[in-house]
């Protein structure tokens, strides 16, 4: 069960950019080695207006990292006017609950029981129905349910929500997902449909390289774009602490800025064990860590709190102003 992260935050420390993506990547590989793993790590400066990104690793696993892309998707149609945040799962496709787009990506549907929890590990490596995931089964799942069990309104993480999501995506753009998702959000081959986890990809089956996910981050969730313009006039909903969860991401009001991340994990035992964790620090800052692991809420706070520390850690820029 997904827990809210707080991100670890030092608002007495100013924000530094001169060397901060070597002391990252020094926090990360100090970070994998203790979890006796390996990983890949990519971050990204932004200065005069432009970001400054790493280049030329490796592609791995986003796991639920992927939902931020697929709630942009959504975004990317309401803004067309083919799909409506108070569209309803039931209204759309024919079957399941009342819920709505608003409701589904901000995990505050009501649904509960989630079912993705025992079929992903009977869908890993194995082929996908013809539309390329298996949201379909989630959907009959669901539907074959009935009501929602749990509390609509109320933040309660659950795969299903993006299941669903990417269904309503379907219905409305007339495509299939990543056919209506990819040209429209301007992703490269950077950013794929893993081959192992392809059932999931819509909620947590998608891969890149930190250079593509960061350029998707920057575009969509930085600064100039329209989430970041105001996250608050977006779908959103308060997971404690003064978090919120929005379009597939956690985010905090930062001073002026705002703070966005988001933790994933495919837990597969002596199958396929991954993280990830994608942040960006004031509009300023970002990176996307991949590791091949499956650790502990403790053990992905610990990597939140070090690379916290490497970002805010310094004081050759302020707050507020440019570095």
């Amino acid at each position: 069960m997904w827990r809210a992260a707080l991100i670890w935050v030092l608002t007495a420390l100013p924000l530094v950019a001169q060397g901060v993506e070597d002391r990252l990547q020094g926090a990360f590989e100090t970070w994998v080695a203790a979890q006796g793993t390996t990983g890949v790590f990519g971050a990204a400066v932004r200065r005069d207006g432009a970001w400054r990104m790493p280049a030329g690793q490796s592609p791995g696993e986003l796991a639920s990292v992927s939902k931020s892309i697929t709630a942009i998707c959504a975004l990317a149609l309401v803004d067309e006017g083919l799909l409506d945040w108070s569209d309803t799962v039931a209204d759309r496709l024919g079957q399941g609950p009342q819920v709505t787009v608003a409701q589904l990506v901000t995990h505050s549907s009501g649904l509960a029981r989630d079912s993705t929890q025992a079929a992903m590990p009977l869908w890993l490596d194995r082929p996908t129905a013809a539309a390329g995931h298996n949201a379909q089964a989630v959907l009959d799942i669901v539907a074959a349910r009935g009501a929602p069990q749990g509390t609509p309104g109320r933040y309660a993480y659950n795969n299903e929500n993006y299941a669903l999501l990417a269904l309503m995506i379907e219905a409305a753009s007339g495509q299939a997902y990543r056919d209506a998702c990819w040209p429209r959000l301007g992703l490269d081959d950077g950013i794929a449909i893993s081959p192992r986890a392809a059932a999931f990809g819509p909620w947590g089956g998608i891969m890149a390289d930190p250079e593509a996910y960061l350029s998707f981050l920057h575009r969509h969730f930085g600064p100039g774009s329209r989430v970041w313009a105001d996250p608050f006039a977006l779908p959103h909903v308060e997971i404690g602490g003064g978090a919120y969860y929005g379009l597939g991401m956690v985010f905090r009001r930062f001073g002026d800025s705002y703070n966005f991340w988001h933790f994933g994990a495919q837990c597969f035992p002596d199958r396929l064990n991954a993280g990830s964790y994608a942040v960006m620090w004031e509009g300023k800052v970002s990176a996307l860590a991949l590791y091949d692991a499956c650790v502990d809420w403790d053990t992905m706070f610990a990597l939140d709190a070090a690379l916290s520390r490497a970002v805010y850690e310094g004081g050759q820029c302020s707050r507020g102003r440019s570095c």
